[in-house]
Formats: structure tokens, sequence, C-alpha cells
């Protein structure tokens, strides 16, 4: 075959390999980015499958190249490449326990449909080393993917024990510009593969920091109601599947009007940076999965992971709140004001049609604390003395 067709199926086998694996990369991002609920509740499974049949791909082209077709594909092992670089890749950014494992049975069954009864002590060693960097790169590629340099150390690590594994398999080609092609070849789509891999998770990074940020309260950094419509709606899609109970405490800052107007909006706004700041401290410090909002105006909630039905259990929970709130103290020319805050609580029931009826009723129950003196806690309608 003329040399200038050989080198015109190289760079066509090349270019084709570097759109699959840039659209692979872009695929597997655009996956990363989404956030509905069915997602989000069987992304690792989801990833594991398509990185599974992706990979059974691959490794059929590569049985395709290297026995059906040795002589073509541009003359070099061009859908090894494509393994290399994706196996690195994929295992380093997703860190998926099962799609590492796939890897590595693939590998194996590879070898063995090729080498069953005369394997030799070569292909066992290079066998070892491939699954070695596997179980390296995915333990330690979150790491390495924070540092460029360790990730063209690894790839070209995982270049060598698999290039080394199909050389102790089909022998080492003698043609000096087989082993140009296919260098040249691996180097370009190891470029294109981590930088574009790392450009893209930059991107993504950005993204989902400006996604938390318009999710949260400027004034006191606590979530806005954004994401407690979000996190309500996820609680109650899990109450409904898996019957895991939660509850809802609204918390209303009391005659925080009167604040305002005598004393200015500046201390206003510091009196409900301390209230969010008390609340995010006493969320982050119980037993179970609570998470604290600011909900609007001097309204704030928490969204409770745990079953609030026994009414001493939520009482106790709900005055804590209380107690915090009232021993906060702000000065204010020479004198001191304290403010107190009223509660309203709902809990999770199977009688709630979607997921805005557990907070009505916490609304619901808000408005009866502060109608019956404020300075006190309603549970589900039934209101009790502060303590």
């Amino acid at each position: 075959m003329k040399s200038s067709v050989i080198w015109a199926s190289f760079i066509l086998s090349m270019l084709t390999n570097v759109i699959v694996l840039s659209g692979s990369i872009s695929f597997l991002m655009w996956l990363e980015q989404l956030s509905n609920s069915w997602i989000n509740r069987f992304r690792p499974a989801v990833e594991t499958v398509l990185c599974t049949v992706y990979f059974a791909y691959l490794w059929g082209e590569s049985w395709l190249n290297s026995a059906v077709a040795p002589s073509a594909f541009g003359f070099h092992w061009a859908f090894l490449n494509m393994l290399i670089v994706n196996s690195f890749l994929l295992n380093v950014y997703f860190k998926l326990r099962w799609q590492a494992m796939m890897q590595v049975v693939m590998m194996l069954a590879y070898v063995f449909s090729y080498d069953t009864l005369n394997l030799s002590t070569y292909t066992i060693i290079w066998a070892i080393a491939f699954v070695s960097v596997i179980f390296v790169s995915y333990h330690r590629g979150y790491k390495w993917i924070k540092h460029p340099v360790l990730m063209y150390m690894g790839i070209e690590l995982m270049g060598l024990v698999s290039i080394g594994l199909i050389v102790s398999i089909f022998g080492m080609p003698t043609d000096p510009y087989f082993w140009i092609r296919q260098i040249t070849a691996l180097a370009i789509l190891s470029v294109v593969g981590i930088e574009y891999t790392l450009s893209s998770n930059r991107l993504l990074t950005r993204t989902r920091a400006t996604a938390k940020l318009a999710k949260m309260d400027g004034l006191t950094q606590l979530n806005n109601f954004s994401k407690f419509d979000e996190d309500l709606t996820q609680a109650y899609q899990h109450f409904q599947v898996n019957g895991d109970p939660y509850a809802v405490f609204e918390f209303d800052i009391d005659r925080f009007k009167q604040v305002n107007d005598h004393f200015g909006h500046l201390v206003g706004n510091t009196v409900l940076k301390s209230v969010a700041q008390e609340l995010a401290h006493f969320a982050a410090n119980t037993p179970y999965q609570t998470t604290a909002y600011r909900i609007g105006g001097e309204e704030f909630c928490l969204i409770v992971q745990a079953d609030c039905s026994n009414h001493e259990f939520a009482s106790d929970l709900a005055n804590e709140v209380r107690r915090r709130v009232s021993q906060l103290s702000f000065k204010v020319g020479n004198g001191l004001i304290k403010v107190t805050v009223s509660v309203g609580q709902a809990n999770s029931n199977k009688d709630q049609y979607n997921a805005h009826d557990i907070y009505k009723l916490a609304d619901r129950s808000l408005y009866l604390s502060k109608e019956r003196g404020r300075d006190r806690v309603t549970l589900e309608g039934q209101t009790i003395a502060g303590r």
C-alpha cells in the first residue's frame, strides 16, 4: 500500500478518535449537570452502565483492529489509544467502583480470548500492571485531576502498561513508522482528552458555583426560597417512595417591622444575620440532617429529616431555637434590644397531595402562634406556651 494512503488513513482515524473522545467527554459532562430527581437518585448506576457500554464498544473495536483487520485503521493500534485515554480519564473523573471493575473484567476477557492456554509470563506481568494502574487511578485520581502534570504522568503510565500488554499478546511490530504513528496519535489524544476534561470540569465547577449562589440568600448566606422549594420537593418524593419522614419548622421574628421602623434597616439587617447564624449553627449540630433557609423577609425555615410526630421531641427542638434567639442582644445607642420568634411546625404524612402541603400546614401553625400571643410554638395547629 502506498505511503500516502497509509498516512491519510492514519490522519483520518486519528481525527475520528478525537471527535469520538470529545463527544463522549461532552456527553458525560452534560450528564453530570442534569439535576432532576431521577438522575440524582440513580446517577452512579446510570454512569456505570453508560461507561460499561462505551468500553464494550471500544474493546470491540480494539478486537476488530488487532485480530480481524490488523493492517487497517491507519496502520497503528487506533482503538487501543482510545482505550488508554478513556480508561484513565473516566476512572480519574467519575471514580465509579463498578466501572473500574468492569474495565478490569473486560481486559481479562480480552486477554484470555487470545491466550487461554499459553499465557506468557510477560502477559501476566503486564496484566497485573494494568490492574494496578486502574486501582491507583481510581483511588488517587481525585488528587491528580487538580494537578495537570500528575494527569499527564498517569496517562503515560496507563499507555505504557496497555501497550506492553498488547505487545505481549500479539508481538512487537517492527515497522518504525508504525510506532511513530502509534505514539503520535496517543500523545495527541492524551492532550485533547486531558485538556478538554480539565477545561470542562472548570466550567462545570463555575456553573455549579453560580447555581449555588442563585439559591443562596445574599444577606444571611442561608439557602433561599428557591433552594427550600427544591429540597422540599425532594424530601416529599423520598417520603412517597421510601417512607423517609421529615418535618418543616417555620420561624418568624416577632414585631420585626418595629425594629426597622425605630432603629433603621441596618440594625434590622444585623438582627436577620444573627438569627440566621443561630439557625445555621443549630442545623449543623443536630444528630439528623437539618437544613436552614431564609424564605423571605423575617421568615426562616428548617427542614428536619427525622420523625417529629412526637410532640415532646418537636417542641424541644422548636423551643431550643426560640431559646437561642431570645438570648441574642443588640446594642443600639446606649441600650440593648432583644427579639423573639414565633414557630409553626408540620410533619409529613400520606394525606398530603404535593410537596407544598406540609409548608402550608407549617405556615398556618405559625399564623396561630402569632395570633395567640407571639413567642409561641404551634405544632400542627396545637399551640404550646413558650418555655
